[in-house]
């Protein structure tokens, strides 16, 4: 096994337990995931906003 087909595996397997946790959130926990997310997409987007300023 190189390299290679060892990265690629290790990313189907993270990808694979990743969708697997967001399977298994209960209704809360989705809750607090978007609350994350939208906090990460409005800083984001004021970063992206300020670069006009430069």
């Amino acid at each position: 096994m190189g390299i290679p087909s060892a990265i690629a595996s290790w990313f189907k397997t993270s990808l694979y337990e990743t969708w697997n946790w967001f399977l298994m959130l209960n209704y809360q926990e989705w809750f607090v995931v978007l609350g994350i997310v939208a906090v990460f997409g409005t800083l984001c987007m004021r970063g992206f906003g300020s670069r006009d300023r430069v």
